[in-house]
């Protein structure tokens, strides 16, 4: 298995004196363990080895199936997101791309923009849907708008930022 765990505390080698192993500069300071060595899953540290054991587990299997997503990458916020990553690989006539903008940015961006990636849920997805229905008459633009925002989360979803589209849940 791809992966192993490093003890950040204590030496691998043994004090041939005492046969015990010897603490590190470290030792005290920080998270104990670290998961490293899995190809394309960056490093992470953990107080307990039986969270760090487990997290090994999951992250070298997902990345097998090509499934990992790392937690961290999804921290960027929505708004953040759409002007760094998704608006700027968009494609289509200027009418389109006007429509589109105009949309994530009167009415994607100020209700779900703060939000980190990996926090937007179900209930702000329901909360956003109400204030739509409240403040856009139109039943076609408010699809047209949700459909944007799925667009924007789908496109997280194929940059390994999210796990799954949370509108499709």
């Amino acid at each position: 298995m791809a992966g192993y765990i490093e003890d950040r505390w204590l030496k691998k080698k043994k004090d041939p004196v005492t046969g015990r192993r010897e603490k590190t500069a470290r030792y005290g300071k920080g998270k104990r363990y670290k998961v490293a060595g899995i190809p394309g899953v960056r490093d992470r540290s953990f107080d307990v080895l039986e969270d760090a054991k487990a997290w090994l587990r999951r992250a070298a299997t997902d990345e097998e199936r090509g499934e990992f997503v790392d937690p961290r990458d999804g921290s960027i916020m929505l708004a953040d997101y759409i002007a760094t990553h998704w608006a700027p690989g968009r494609g289509g006539a200027p009418k389109t791309q006007d429509s589109q903008e105009r949309r994530w940015r009167l009415h994607i961006v100020p209700h779900l923009g703060q939000l980190p990636l990996r926090s937007i849920a179900a209930t702000d997805l329901r909360a956003f849907i109400t204030k739509l229905e409240s403040t856009v008459s139109s039943v076609d633009y408010q699809r047209g708008i949700l459909s944007e925002l799925s667009s924007i989360l789908e496109a997280a979803v194929d940059d390994k930022r999210l796990a799954r589209n949370p509108i499709s849940s």
